[in-house]
Formats: C-alpha cells, sequence, structure tokens
C-alpha cells in the first residue's frame, strides 16, 4: 500500500510539473472562511479547505485538509493528507460502468456502519446493472489493519428502495439492512436495522408526511444501546441522522405559514424539545433573516438554551449576526466571510 501511495505521489507531481496540464485541468475547489464575533469577549475563528483535481477521464486528486484557528492566528499546518487516482467507465467495451478509485478513500453507505470511511486502497462505486446497483473498497486503515466493506442497493419500482451494507474493520464485522419506501405522494417511511458480529445490534424506523402545502409531520422510534459499537457508525452530534445511543420515540413538525418557519422536534430518550421560529423580514428594501431557538429539557425543567438572532448578507458578501442569550443573558455581535471555489 505504501508503494502504491508513493506511485500516486510521483504521478501527480509529474502531472503537475507540466504547464500545459497546469493550464488546462488543474481544478481546485474548497473553502476559506474567517468569522470575528464580540461577546463576553472579543475573538474569531478562521477555517480553509482545500483540495486539487486534474485530468477528465482519468483524474488525479489530492487534498490538503481542513484546518481551524482561532484568533490570534499561529502558523498554519496544511500538508497533503489524501492523494488519489480515480476514472469512470467500463472494464471492458459493452459492459457496465463504474468509478474506480485508488489511493485515498471518503465513502458512506451507512449511518449505522459505513459513516465517512477514510482509509487507503481501492474502491468501485455506482456500478449499476439494471434495477441493482454495487460498491465496495478494500483498504487499509492503519498498518496492517484491513478495512474492507461494500453495498449492494435494489430500486425494483419507484418509490421503492432496499440496501443491503457489510462492513469488516480489522476483526468486526458489521452489517446493515435498509429500506426506503414512499407508499403515496408525500410520504415517505424508512427504516435500517443494524447490527455487529457477536455484538449488539440496534434499529430505527421514522417516517414523514407533507399533510398540506407548508406543513409536514414526522415521527420515529430507535433502539440503539450504548453496546451497539460499529467502528464506522455516524456518531456527529450536528448531524441529525447521528447513530447515538438512546431507546425511544421522536415526533416532530415543521410548518411554513405567512412567512414564518415553526420547527418542533420531541426527542423521548432525551426527554427534550427542540425548537425554532425563523422569518425574513423586509425593512428598507433590506431582507433579515430573524430567528427564535430554543431546546428545553422536561426532566430538568429547564431551558437549556434560548437566543434570538437577526442576520443580514451584505451585498459585498458581508455576513452581520446580532444575537442575545436569554441563558447566559450576553449579547453578540458577529461578522463573517466565506469563499467557496
Amino acid at each position: 500500500m505504501k508503494r502504491v501511495v508513493a506511485s500516486l505521489l510521483a504521478l501527480l507531481l509529474i502531472a503537475t510539473m507540466t504547464p500545459v496540464v497546469m493550464a488546462a485541468n488543474l481544478d481546485f475547489s474548497g473553502k476559506v472562511i474567517t468569522e470575528a464575533t464580540y461577546g463576553e469577549n472579543f475573538g474569531g475563528n478562521s477555517e480553509i479547505e482545500l483540495s486539487a483535481k486534474i485530468g477528465e477521464g482519468l483524474k488525479a486528486g489530492l487534498g490538503f485538509g481542513s484546518s481551524e484557528q482561532s484568533f490570534p492566528w499561529s502558523n498554519w499546518e496544511l500538508g497533503i493528507n489524501a492523494l488519489w487516482l480515480e476514472t469512470n467507465g467500463a472494464l471492458i467495451p459493452g459492459t457496465p460502468e463504474f468509478t474506480t478509485r485508488i489511493g485515498s478513500l471518503n465513502h458512506s453507505y451507512s449511518d449505522f456502519v459505513a459513516k465517512g470511511i477514510k482509509t487507503t486502497g481501492i474502491s468501485i462505486d455506482q456500478l449499476a446493472i439494471g434495477p441493482v446497483t454495487l460498491g465496495g473498497y478494500y483498504s487499509l486503515a492503519g498498518e496492517s489493519i484491513l478495512d474492507r466493506g461494500a453495498y449492494v442497493k435494489i430500486n425494483p419500482m419507484d418509490g421503492i428502495e432496499a440496501q443491503a451494507t457489510v462492513v469488516k474493520a480489522d476483526e468486526q464485522l458489521s452489517y446493515a439492512l435498509s429500506t426506503t419506501v414512499q407508499p403515496l405522494a408525500g410520504a415517505e417511511v424508512s427504516g435500517t436495522y443494524a447490527a455487529v458480529h457477536e455484538g449488539a445490534n440496534a434499529y430505527r424506523v421514522k417516517g414523514k408526511y407533507q399533510v398540506l402545502e407548508g406543513l409536514e409531520v414526522r415521527a420515529g422510534y430507535q433502539d440503539i444501546p450504548t453496546e451497539f459499537n460499529a467502528t464506522h457508525r455516524n456518531t456527529k452530534d450536528d448531524d441529525k441522522n447521528n447513530v447515538n445511543p438512546g431507546t425511544g420515540f421522536t415526533v416532530g413538525a415543521t410548518a411554513n405559514q405567512f412567512g414564518f418557519e415553526v420547527v418542533a422536534d420531541y426527542v423521548d430518550y432525551e426527554k427534550t424539545v427542540d425548537y425554532s421560529v425563523a422569518r425574513t423580514v423586509n425593512i428598507a428594501g433590506l431582507d433579515f433573516n430573524t430567528k427564535l431557538a430554543g431546546n428545553y429539557d422536561f426532566e430538568t425543567a429547564e431551558a437549556e438554551k434560548l437566543e434570538a438572532t437577526v442576520g443580514y448578507s451584505a451585498p459585498n458578501g458581508l455576513e452581520l449576526t446580532a444575537g442575545y442569550n436569554f441563558i447566559e443573558n450576553q449579547p453578540t455581535i458577529s461578522a463573517g466571510l466565506e469563499l467557496q471555489f
């Protein structure tokens, strides 16, 4: 595997040293974000993310990663942390096309067992044969630590999708079975069952229904024990599809009426409700985005969050926000810029 990475790096350096290739095919993408905030104290935060691709049919890519620093800045440590070659096409003329990648991988097949798999190896993806689509990877996650997996997705008819995912990370074998059904217009029901071999299992079912224009209701139930420890499960707290432990139901609704967007979600196993009310207000030809958001814990009978904000996007790209935290009795003012390329 080390030889593969070294070969990719050598090939990429040769390509980037060719002026014609640089002029015609070198494509950088990423983002730069900087924000200054004044609250209890003055400070700020900056973030940069950068990647590049070379070629069209056969692509070489490298990632410089993402780095984030608070004010005041120190030296930025931003180095190459991903390198790959990728091609899309058929292995034999007349057969189905698919994507092949060698080098740094970054795949997500399932929130329960295969989310954000960043390893080094080889993968195929989007190999479609009739209603069946499949893909998989074989890689190293560390020194002599094998990490491999595959998925098969079936779309037998419109509105029905099923997928099976299997992952073996080192010696841990895990799998997930999921399905999504749209029984009628505006309605969707989905479910996932996952298990770790000789370990715990978990499941989640949820549904949503567009009752009428501007009103959606949703509900779900999950049983995810703390013992469920699939290596590549989604554990991001800010992702609503995370697979964090908890057993119980959830209910929620979103209403868009008269210019207001009202959102509320109750999580039974946490005994909390998240809510927000937002509206765009036009004053003197300027649009201001207003929002009141909070979180209430029924077990402690206390509001964990209650904050009001007013935001304005200036024509020059400057994002201005003024807010007030009612829990901490603290006003905040921030100004930020974001560049994506």
